[in-house]
């Protein structure tokens, strides 16, 4: 089973940065270190070097309240993503990772999220890994959030935009684990996205309170478990 985790960074926008602490529950097999932003995953087959199977995840609500800079351009609601996802571990501290989602709800659309990470052991209870990360959409998954109808440019004073699909954002994060005992760790995040194409240039990015770095930082709680006499 891949490391679940429940995402609610609000990927907009602005200069946010979002503080979160989760807990997830996962079966280590073989060599498991996931980093936390990975969907919520099980793997229906793993043979110790590839992993497959459902994922889901969720994108939280944004609101015009969160920030001044959004005021005209209305809600967008919980945006719940469901898909599959494929882990390959190349070496054993190596693993790339694909996640193919359909987002329904505040945006409809497909996203493909894209990770490689290193996984460096440091102790036998500390685990340091990371790598680069990737992001492409469609317009129904990017509209949503960085397009700008007519009416909204009359209410928040922005001119219209049309969001069209493509790559998102590229970029790279890091994940410190500590595990207490097979059952309990902790863990800390921190990433970084560089938008690009069409939503860094959308003026909810670029005006004066947007910009194209994005940060994401937290700390967790993992809950691991053992799935016995499945047949995978």
């Amino acid at each position: 089973m891949a490391a679940p985790f429940l995402d609610t960074w609000d990927r907009m926008h602005g200069r946010w940065c979002r503080y979160r602490i989760s807990t997830c529950a996962a079966r280590d097999r073989l060599r498991v270190s996931t980093p936390p932003r990975d969907g919520i995953g099980i793997a229906v087959l793993n043979n110790g070097v590839l992993a497959a199977g459902p994922v889901g995840s969720l994108i939280w609500q944004r609101k015009q309240a969160y920030s001044s800079s959004l005021n005209g351009l209305g809600n967008v609601g919980y945006t719940y993503q469901l898909g599959g996802f494929i882990d390959y571990w190349a070496m054993r501290w190596l693993r790339a990772r694909v996640e193919g989602l359909q987002a329904f709800g505040g945006a409809n659309g497909m996203t493909a999220n894209l990770a490689v990470d290193a996984v460096v052991p440091l102790s036998p209870a500390l685990t340091l890994s990371g790598g680069p990360r990737a992001r492409a959409v469609t317009s129904g998954a990017e509209s949503p959030y960085f397009s700008i109808t007519q009416a909204q440019s009359i209410t928040s004073g922005l001119p219209v935009f049309n969001a069209g699909g493509g790559w998102q954002a590229v970029g790279a994060g890091t994940q410190l684990k500590y595990r207490f005992n097979p059952t309990w760790a902790t863990y800390g995040i921190l990433e970084y996205d560089k938008l690009v194409g069409a939503t860094a240039s959308s003026p909810i990015v670029t005006g004066p309170s947007g910009s194209p770095n994005q940060w994401t930082f937290g700390i967790g709680l993992k809950y691991s478990f053992a799935m016995k006499g499945l047949p995978f």
